[in-house]
């Protein structure tokens, strides 16, 4: 049991670094028995949580979760594969016939409290990333949900090779922005700092106050000067990658 908590240890540490977060330890704790290892990331304006835990939500008992903080506390949202499809309270079911792809209806079931929201949401893209998320471990279940002002992906069983840890990570953060591009919701959050915004940020590439012509990282929210993105050719936040941003004016 030790042995296999070192190398998921080093799994984690080497996230860390992939991620720029902080990772904790798992293993034998006194008078609690073993501890599970996490990873805590900061990815653009939100707060990210890597942990494995035990839990009923899936056959196995066991699963791999990813949390990030979600700006609208009113709504819930749950998309669960139809083998362990469970009814969250206050919620109302979408009927299939309201999805086109036959693919995505064969697998999942959705529900919410707010149809409009989550038929918009729910493109094509998002649904097509959940269907590669879903087969890119086995058992092929996933359940994701938004309430209370989070958004929770878990998959079963506890991932502890690099591999499908890093993918299942890079996965949910592309769940999320296809989400918070489409969302109302999503956009108003980044409305509602803009001032704040504004007044002290800076810029990750000259690390010069950006005083005019600030645009945002489509993929992690990051604030740059145009010039800057320009000359880099894409975001200058580690592990990001993104290659496309949103004008302040377009936002």
């Amino acid at each position: 049991m030790l042995k296999q908590f070192g190398k998921w240890n080093r799994v984690y540490s080497q996230l860390e670094g992939h991620f720029v977060g902080k990772s904790k330890t798992g293993g034998a704790t006194y008078g609690w028995g073993f501890v599970k290892p996490t990873l805590a990331f900061d990815y653009g304006r939100t707060s990210c949580l890597l942990h494995s835990q035990t839990n009923s939500v899936f056959k196995t008992g066991k699963l791999t979760q990813m949390a990030m903080l979600w700006p609208d506390p009113n709504l819930k949202l749950q998309i669960t594969t139809l083998v362990n499809s469970k009814m969250e309270r206050g919620a109302k079911e979408i009927l299939p016939f309201e999805f086109k792809e036959i693919a995505f209806n064969s697998r999942f079931s959705v529900r919410t409290n707010q149809l409009e929201a989550a038929n918009k949401a729910l493109n094509y893209n998002v649904q097509s990333l959940l269907i590669r998320l879903l087969m890119s471990t086995y058992p092929h279940e996933l359940n994701i949900s938004i309430k209370r002002g989070k958004l929770i992906i878990q998959k079963p069983g506890f991932l502890k090779d690099l591999m499908p840890l890093d993918n299942f990570i890079r996965y949910s953060l592309d769940i999320f922005d296809q989400l918070m591009l489409i969302s109302t919701d999503g956009l108003d959050f980044l409305n509602e700092n803009n001032a704040t915004i504004l007044e002290s940020i800076t810029c990750p590439i000259c690390s010069g106050r950006i005083t005019e012509q600030m645009v945002l990282c489509k993929r992690c929210k990051t604030p740059h000067c145009r010039d800057c993105w320009e000359y880099n050719r894409q975001c200058a936040t580690f592990a990001c990658q993104g290659t496309s941003y949103f004008a302040t004016a377009e936002v």
